[in-house]
């Protein structure tokens, strides 16, 4: 017998992770509804069968299997999930709820962050990983951008790079003052954007622009069905963040992290003799010795 999840509560990933294992067919189901919301939701199961290599019957198994009473019910789950990411206020109503403050927030928040970032890995395919690092790595320089919240995330990761040896510029502006920073784009040059929740009109453009001029993209976000209308070169995925207590900047900003690790990784000995510029300039400016020894030197 199946074991049926019941609790109308829990996000899709949630129930993914309490269904126990899956079949091959299922899980197939599954990373496909997880990937692809809007497409899933105006789906038929025989359509669906069709897009993951299964069956329509194991499709409605699977939906039974994640708790839902049937395909009509995991897709209305899907529509109520869509619209929620597009509500921020209905976001932080839904988190502020489920906290129960009276109990205890911290924990909770703590806890949704590390389930959070335990879905990354089923979701970011190998493939697109080592593409968007080789973008990444192959690009005279790199260009982030992000807007609102996320723009704190681009200049990190800009930041970030330029420490590791990796030319690169942030970019935060909308409207009419993100047509001049587009003009500094070049073909052989990189974009990485950030759009956790939602893929607006600003961002298209980017993604667009650079694909227009030949210069290649990556795109970090949860609306990966908006993402599908987009001219990004690489897109990864970002798990869902809208039913839980987890800031939707964790997984992003842990991705982007390792992103430039394997930059480091594939360049140890240049990249630590930045950082050992970046230290003596600090003690330069300080005017004092900042106890900062030096690292040894390698084999």
């Amino acid at each position: 017998m199946d074991n049926v999840n019941t609790s109308r509560s829990e996000s899709l990933g949630q129930r993914i992770r309490n269904a126990g294992k899956l079949a091959s067919g299922e899980r197939a189901v599954a990373d496909y509804l997880q990937r692809h919301p809007e497409e899933a939701a105006i789906s038929s199961a025989a359509k669906l069968g069709e897009v993951t290599g299964t069956s329509d019957a194991t499709v409605i198994r699977t939906a039974r299997k994640l708790g839902f009473d049937g395909l009509n019910d995991l897709k209305r789950s899907l529509v109520d999930h869509l619209a929620r990411r597009r509500n921020p206020a209905q976001v932080l109503d839904d988190r502020v709820q489920r906290l129960r403050p009276g109990h205890g927030v911290l924990q909770p928040v703590i806890d949704a962050g590390l389930t959070l970032l335990g879905d990354v890995p089923a979701l970011i395919d190998s493939t697109d990983w080592t593409r968007a690092v080789a973008t990444l790595n192959d690009a005279e320089h790199v260009w982030t951008y992000g807007i609102g919240p996320s723009a704190a995330i681009a200049d990190h990761l800009a930041l970030s790079l330029r420490r590791a040896g990796k030319p690169a510029d942030s970019w935060t502006a909308t409207g009419f003052r993100l047509a001049d920073e587009l003009l500094r784009l070049q073909p052989a040059h990189a974009v990485v954007v950030i759009a956790p929740l939602r893929v607006f009109r600003e961002i298209g453009i980017v993604l667009d622009h650079a694909h227009r001029i030949g210069a290649r993209s990556v795109l970090l976000t949860e609306a990966t069905d908006e993402a599908g209308e987009t001219r990004a070169d690489t897109v990864l995925p970002l798990p869902d963040s809208t039913e839980g207590a987890a800031n939707e900047l964790i997984a992003p900003l842990t991705i982007l992290h390792a992103l430039v690790l394997e930059l480091v990784a594939a360049a140890r000995t240049s990249a630590v003799e930045q950082y050992q510029r970046l230290n003596e300039l600090r003690t330069e400016i300080a005017g004092t010795d900042l106890d900062i020894s030096r690292l040894p030197e390698g084999p």
